[in-house]
C-alpha cells in the first residue's frame, strides 16, 4: 500500500493557516490598534498561505522526482503505477486498458487506499494513523499471501480468469467495460463483485470495495485465516468509505 501524501499535505497547511490565526490574535493584544492588527493578520496569513502551498508543492514535487504523479489539486497520486486519493479523481485522472491488453498474468505489485469522499480521505487525517493502517491491512494481506511473488490474477481471451495467492487459487469469470472501467468477477455462483480497474504505466489496479475483496479473501483462505479475515474486517469497518486497491504488473 503506497504512501498518502496528500492527506499529509492537506493537514500540514490546515495546521499552518491556524498558527498563522492564533499569531495574528497574539500581535493585536502586544500592539493595538485595529489597523495595525489587520495589515499585521493578513500579511501572516498570507505568508502562512504561500508557506501552506510551498509545503504541498514540495511533497508533490519531491513524488514526481521519485517516479510519483499527481494531479494539480493532489486528491489523485500514482506511485511507480499503483494509485491513491479520491476514488472519482483516480477514474478521471487515469486511463485504463481495453480488453485484448488485459489479458495475460499479472503479479501483484502492492495495495493502495483509495477513498470515495474527501470525509472518509479526512478520517486518515493524521500520518501517525495512516501508516498504522497501511501497515495493519499490509500485514493482514501478507498473511494471506496477497504480497509480491506469491499472488497472481490471469485474464484468458475467452473471458475466464485464475486469481491466486499461494498455494490456493480461485476459477473464475470476468467482464470488462473499458468505458466505465467497471470489472466484473464472479467465482462460482455465489461469489461475484465489481471493482474499478485504471491503468497508469504498466500496471493495473483492482479497486474493490472492501466487502467484495473481503469475499474474495475469504473464498481464497483457509480455516486458519479466518482469524485475519476478522482482524481486517473491524479494521476496515472504521473506516466507512475506504476501498483496497490492488496493483498488478506484467
Amino acid at each position: 500500500m503506497k504512501k498518502l501524501f496528500t492527506v499529509c499535505a492537506l493537514a500540514g497547511a490546515m495546521s499552518l493557516n491556524a498558527n498563522a490565526q492564533n499569531w495574528g490574535g497574539l500581535l493585536k493584544s502586544l500592539t493595538g490598534g485595529d489597523k495595525t492588527e489587520t495589515t499585521t493578520e493578513t500579511t501572516t496569513t498570507e505568508n502562512a498561505a504561500s508557506a501552506a502551498t510551498d509545503l504541498l508543492g514540495g511533497l508533490l514535487g519531491t513524488l514526481a522526482n521519485t517516479g510519483t504523479s499527481a494531479n494539480d489539486d493532489g486528491t489523485a497520486l500514482t506511485t511507480d503505477g499503483v494509485v491513491s486519493g479520491l476514488l472519482g479523481a483516480v477514474l478521471n485522472a487515469f486511463t485504463t486498458v481495453n480488453q485484448q491488453t488485459l489479458i495475460g498474468t499479472w503479479n501483484f505489485k502492492g495495495s493502495a487506499f483509495v477513498f470515495e469522499s474527501e470525509k472518509a480521505l479526512a478520517n486518515l487525517g493524521s500520518s501517525a494513523i495512516a501508516s498504522q493502517v497501511e501497515a495493519k491491512v499490509d500485514g493482514y494481506l501478507a498473511k494471506l499471501n496477497i504480497k509480491e511473488g506469491a499472488c497472481t490474477i490471469t485474464f484468458n481471451e475467452d473471458n475466464t480468469c485464475i486469481f491466486v495467492a499461494g498455494k490456493r487459487s480461485l476459477n473464475g469469470t470476468y467482464e470488462f467495460n473499458a468505458e466505465t472501467k467497471e470489472l466484473k468477477l464472479s467465482f462460482g455462483v455465489l461469489l461475484s463483485t465489481t471493482a474499478y480497474l485504471v491503468y497508469d504505466a504498466g500496471t493495473i489496479n483492482i479497486v474493490y470495495q472492501s466487502d467484495g475483496l473481503l469475499r474474495i479473501l475469504k473464498a481464497i483462505g483457509s480455516m486458519n485465516s479466518n482469524g485475519t479475515l476478522a482482524l481486517l474486517n473491524t479494521l476496515l469497518d472504521q473506516y466507512d468509505g475506504l476501498r483496497i486497491g490492488m496493483a498488478f504488473t506484467k
